[in-house]
């Protein structure tokens, strides 16, 4: 029998294929963050807790969202720290200027993003940042990141990702 888990990670993986398969995504799991685990393997779990987030909204309420440009975007949120050492003075500037830094490169990767698109991503650090998200998929992500961060300590959440074709990250 297929878990939650599964269900979640493997459409992550189809929906996201382009972005996964991107040298940016494959370079993030070189980079850590938060101290335990590294960008890719942090989006990739943000990206899975959007779809179950979105998924219960409809489920429950019939609130529907757009989760096939969530799960992309939340795949590329965090896609502006790297090289962080090298682009910000500290934590505090990395907080307030990676979500811009994140756009840019998402737009290379999926071309133009629409104005829900760059709300996912530039302001999914709030409320460490002072302007909120604007859509429901902003604030979907918003609660996925904060989740994620907070739980990336476990070890269940550190294993590599399996992606099809793409090896071990």
């Amino acid at each position: 029998m297929i878990g939650i888990r599964e269900v979640a990670e493997d459409t992550v993986r189809e929906v996201g294929a382009k972005v996964l398969a991107s040298g940016q995504f494959q370079e993030a799991d070189l980079q850590t963050h938060h101290g335990l685990t590294t960008v890719a393997r942090h989006s990739f779990r943000v990206a899975c807790i959007c779809y179950l987030i979105c998924r219960f909204l409809y489920v429950v309420f019939k609130i529907r969202t757009n989760w096939q440009l969530l799960i992309l975007c939340a795949l590329l949120h965090d896609i502006g720290i790297m090289g962080r050492e090298l682009k910000y003075k500290n934590n505090r500037q990395c907080c307030r200027l990676h979500p811009k830094d994140s756009v840019a490169i998402a737009q290379d990767i999926l071309g133009e993003l629409d104005d829900t698109g760059r709300d996912i991503i530039e302001h999914h650090m709030w409320p460490m940042t002072i302007v909120p998200p604007h859509t429901i998929e902003g604030f979907i992500i918003t609660i996925a990141d904060k989740y994620s961060a907070m739980t990336d300590f476990l070890p269940a959440n550190r294993r590599p990702m399996l992606l099809e074709g793409l090896g071990s990250l």
